[in-house]
């Protein structure tokens, strides 16, 4: 009885370490893919053209936001979903801030993941997209 006992504690202490393994090895990808993801988002911000002219083209200018947008959400591959679900479990957010003439826009994005563990993890980038008007 006493080695069913031992046994039984041995193999629950096997299995906790290996679910702790595997959440670490999740959380590893979770982050590598939100950064990706993140760096995504920042370089279709330096394909929008900027120039002064003639003619002035301003393609950011239509993104600039009060504050963070509204969030979507994404999955590993970075197709957009307006509600979360097991696969879309990156949430986005964008902040474009226009600092006035002369002056660079400031281009933030937000990428959260792990929103079901309850302690959910951040990965933000930020840059600037200089004008010269």
């Amino acid at each position: 009885m006493i080695a069913l006992v031992i046994t039984t504690v041995g193999l629950l202490g096997t299995v906790a370490v290996q679910q702790t393994m595997f959440n670490a090895t999740a959380n590893a990808g979770d982050a590598a893919v939100a950064t990706r993801l993140a760096m995504r988002a920042m370089e279709e911000f330096d394909t929008k053209i900027v120039t002064a002219g003639p003619p002035q083209v301003d393609q950011i200018a239509a993104t600039v936001t009060g504050g963070w947008s509204a969030p979507d959400y994404q999955n590993a591959l970075g197709a957009a979903s307006a509600t979360s679900s097991a696969d879309f479990r990156f949430r986005r957010e964008v902040q474009v801030t226009n600092l006035g003439p002369s002056q660079p826009y400031n281009i933030s994005v937000q990428i959260t993941y792990a929103l079901d563990t309850g302690a959910p993890k951040v990965v933000r980038l930020d840059g600037q997209r200089y004008k010269t008007w």
